[in-house]
C-alpha cells in the first residue's frame, strides 16, 4: 500500500504574458524581468517562466500589436485572485503596456514529495 500525504487545496492558475518590449517598441531589460520574476516569486512562492514566443493581437480602436513575450504561469490560492490581477495590472503600467493578457483556470497542485 503507498503510503497516503495530506493534500493542500486545489489551488488556481494565473497565466499572462511577459512582454519583451514596450508598446513604444523600446526593450525590456533582463534586469526589469527579474525584478518581476521576484515580486511574482515573493508575493505567491513561485512561478514557471516559458518562451519567448511570438503573438499578435488586435485593439478596439484597429491597432495591430505583434510582440514577442513569456509566458508566465503562477499557482495561487482562490483567495489571492484580487493580488494577482492587481499584480498583472502593476507590471503593465510598469511596462508601458496598452493592455495584459489574463487567464485563470481552476485547478492545480503542487504535490510534495518529501
Amino acid at each position: 500500500m503507498l503510503p497516503t500525504t495530506r493534500r493542500k487545496s486545489v489551488a488556481l492558475l494565473v497565466i499572462t504574458r511577459i512582454p519583451t518590449h514596450r508598446n513604444d517598441g523600446a526593450q525590456i531589460s533582463a534586469a526589469a524581468r527579474r525584478e518581476i520574476l521576484r515580486q511574482v516569486r515573493d508575493t505567491f512562492g513561485g512561478y514557471t517562466l516559458e518562451g519567448p514566443f511570438q503573438g499578435a493581437w488586435v485593439a478596439d480602436d484597429g491597432t495591430v500589436y505583434e510582440e514577442t513575450s513569456y509566458r508566465l504561469e503562477v499557482l495561487i490560492a482562490p483567495g489571492q485572485l484580487q493580488v494577482a490581477r492587481e499584480l498583472v495590472i502593476g507590471i503593465g503600467k510598469q511596462l508601458g503596456q496598452r493592455a495584459m493578457y489574463f487567464e485563470v483556470r481552476e485547478g492545480g497542485e503542487v504535490i510534495d514529495i518529501t
